[in-house]
């Protein structure tokens, strides 16, 4: 028998989602309380095993429900579930420690139940079938959540992160690049109005290249000592790679690369994943239009400072949110296997990173 499930349900009368907390409530095992506020969710996710939050609500967004369970419950999962999201609310939502993020498919679509008469999808048949989902997704959640990784010995962990590197970086990547290149092939078969789609797509396929790149990285810093050993490692010859790269995954962003002192620095082969991910972070959470950014550093004497920074001297500059400095645990709930990667290379570097005037800087001592 499942156990029963207590879920905190944020409901915003602006998200039409087809589950609302009290069809959500009637489903067997799941006990739903609701509330309107995403204050409430801070608050009161103690008492609970999960919660639920649309993303229109009265008072906020989903995301900062996300960040107010996290901070006031960490070991509480958090659902986004929401019809007005899109890819931009997915990311900052995951980013900030949600669970999982359910699309609501709303009614308007056809399905196995319309009529041939009307051509219009039952609602009621829509809003169960949602339900259901909803449903495994939370428990998938919670249970999850429920996994307890403090029995395991640090040799069993060590040998479970070797186990998942090998996951990220061959089967899953290996698959996931199959599924972008053959999607790149279907450019020239679309329609004018499914080239919108296909771009999604390729984005979220890319994204998902990225991020198991930076897992497996994250993942050899545990296992590998190589991962974390410092040794002379030349600065321009990383900053061009990582800004070369960049340009090609976000085209549609400036990435411009100002002078650099030729030297080496303490550090090592992932120098370069520093950057890319300091930059992924940089082009995602840009705070104007088209992301513009420059990529500069200088020397101190015995140190080196690099700054990913907002190209116009006017604009709002970068933001790191939550800011660095706050640890490299990945069980908390806001954290990020960038963040994570950035943090735990600087530290072991020998270095710093934080958020600073605008821009995020990065320093490392120098080695010649």
């Amino acid at each position: 028998m499942e156990r029963r499930v207590r879920v905190l349900f944020v409901e915003g009368d602006g998200d039409p989602t087809p589950v609302s907390a009290a069809r959500f409530a009637g489903r067997d095992g799941i006990e739903v309380e609701r509330v309107a506020e995403w204050a409430a969710a801070g608050r009161d996710a103690e008492a609970y095993d999960c919660v639920v939050t649309n993303h229109a609500l009265s008072d906020g967004d989903g995301v900062e429900v996300v960040r107010a369970v996290g901070a006031a419950a960490p070991r509480v999962p958090v659902v986004l579930y929401t019809a007005v999201g899109d890819e931009r609310t997915a990311r900052a939502a995951l980013r900030a420690g949600a669970a999982d993020y359910v699309v609501a498919r709303g009614t308007d679509g056809r399905s196995d139940d319309e009529t041939e008469e009307s051509g219009e999808a039952d609602p009621e048949a829509v809003a169960e079938r949602e339900a259901a989902t909803l449903e495994s997704r939370v428990r998938a959640a919670v249970s999850e959540a429920d996994r307890v990784v403090g029995e395991l010995t640090p040799t069993e962990r060590v040998a479970e992160l070797a186990a998942l590197d090998r996951l990220f970086r061959h089967d899953i990547r290996n698959d996931m690049a199959v599924i972008v290149g053959w999607a790149d092939v279907l450019r020239d078969h679309v329609t004018e109005e499914g080239e919108d789609i296909l771009d999604r797509i390729l984005d979220n396929g890319r994204e998902t290249l990225e991020l198991t790149d930076a897992a497996g990285d994250a993942a050899a810093t545990v296992t590998d000592e190589a991962a974390t050993a410092v040794e002379p490692t030349d600065l321009g010859e990383a900053l061009r790679e990582a800004v070369q790269s960049r340009r090609e995954a976000f085209p549609e962003a400036s990435i411009e690369l100002g002078a650099v002192p030729g030297c080496r620095v303490a550090a090592n082969h992932l120098l370069g994943a520093v950057f890319r991910s300091l930059l992924n972070e940089a082009v995602s959470d840009y705070r104007g239009d088209v992301p513009s950014l420059r990529v500069s550093a200088e020397r101190d004497g015995e140190t080196v400072r690099v700054r990913v920074a907002d190209a116009d001297p006017d604009g709002a500059g970068v933001r790191a949110e939550p800011p660095f400095g706050r640890g490299t645990d990945l069980e908390r709930s806001d954290a990020d296997v960038h963040r994570y990667l950035v943090e735990r290379l600087v530290g072991a570097y020998g270095g710093t990173v934080k958020a600073d005037d605008g821009a995020f800087v990065v320093e490392l001592r120098a080695l010649d």
